[in-house]
């Protein structure tokens, strides 16, 4: 019985950071969206849609490349595949446009924020 009652307050400990962390990056990306020139998303639910997919996908380049487990993942590499992540994000979202450079002030501005907030609830 203890050990369902661990992996259940793993899952739950796990939810409350994952909402946590949607409700930080909606609010880094509306900030990010507010600074960053040829960066245009239509509505608010544009902006929780587009944020819901960057989680999505650096969940999954995470899982599957690992580049957050290892101390580079936090520099150069995080910074390119965030990059990526706000560019390529523009061809799931209809509403969401921006530009190469932009995604590249995009990544620069989010991790700036990011950094800023501790990563452990």
């Amino acid at each position: 019985m203890e050990k369902t009652s661990r992996i259940g307050r793993f899952d739950l400990l796990r939810i409350k950071q994952m909402i946590i962390r949607f409700i930080t990056s909606v609010s880094i990306f509306a900030v990010t969206v507010f600074f960053t020139p040829n960066f245009n998303i239509s509505s608010f639910p544009i902006l929780i849609l587009s944020s819901l997919c960057i989680i999505i996908f650096d969940y999954l380049i995470s899982i599957i490349s690992g580049i957050h487990d290892i101390p580079l993942g936090r520099g150069i590499v995080g910074f390119v595949s965030a990059a990526i992540i706000i560019y390529s994000t523009q061809y799931f979202v209809d509403g969401y446009y921006i530009s190469v450079i932009s995604s590249l002030i995009a990544a620069a501005i989010y991790g700036l924020i990011n950094s800023m907030l501790p990563n452990r609830i």
